[in-house]
């Protein structure tokens, strides 16, 4: 499981994270502030409750991210409130509050996902069956009352567990930066070869330049020559 989402990050993919289970939330949200902090994107993450059509309806569903990105424009917009009573600009952050729960963490995800990462697969079947239906890959976690068929990469654990989810989310999200690392890598080093054949090409040209001013020069020369 690690492996893929490792590859997944290099290969310049994304993922999503489901967490709605209470236990986990804390150990998530310390691990999306370090993947903020890092830089490390195409990464994103439900925390409160799956919306259905997520991936089976996303540009239905990116309506709403539209109405949180206006909200929150027209929140920061000092002249903009000033045409509105303190009722009505209390009202918008009731509702920005509610969308941000919602769809914070995938506010910015303008396609499908690469794969889901799923805490609590048999919690979050409407997830998995979505995500079954568009072909995207999951890792998931599996406890027992799971069926694990169901997931591309099980992860059979102990899903009320905080000890085993702080085990597992650490090492999956920590696969996903080494690979994002890996992958800035690859960028690097292709970005210097392309220099480097960008100088080639340049130092190829400039010495087609020099043979053919001296091949004008020559003949110059033949033409005065016989001239003369």
């Amino acid at each position: 499981a690690a492996k893929f989402v490792k590859d997944l990050a290099r290969n310049g993919g994304s993922l999503l994270i489901l967490c709605t289970k209470r236990q986990a939330q804390p150990i998530l949200d310390e691990k999306i502030r370090e993947l903020k902090e890092s830089g490390a994107g195409d990464i994103y993450w439900v925390t409160k409750r799956w919306i259905g059509g997520t991936l089976t309806n996303l540009s239905e569903v990116s309506k709403n991210f539209r109405k949180l990105k206006d909200l929150e424009k027209r929140l920061k917009d000092e002249f903009e409130k000033d045409k509105y009573t303190k009722r009505e600009i209390g009202e918008w952050e009731k509702e920005r509050q509610k969308l941000e729960g919602f769809y914070g963490g995938i506010v910015s995800m303008n396609k499908i996902p690469g794969a889901l990462f799923i805490i609590d697969t048999h919690n979050e079947n409407l997830a998995v069956l979505e995500a079954k239906m568009m072909n995207v890959s999951m890792v998931g976690i599996t406890d027992t009352n799971s069926d694990p068929t169901f997931i591309d990469y099980p992860i059979p654990a102990n899903d009320d567990a905080v000890g085993s989810l702080r085990l597992i989310i650490d090492y999956i999200i920590d696969a996903w930066k080494e690979g994002k690392k890996e992958q800035e890598k690859l960028k690097a080093e292709g970005e210097k070869l392309k220099a480097e054949e960008e100088k080639v090409k340049a130092e190829e040209e400039e010495k087609k330049d020099v043979t053919e001013k001296v091949k004008k020069v020559k003949a110059d020369e033949k033409k005065l020559a016989k001239a003369a």
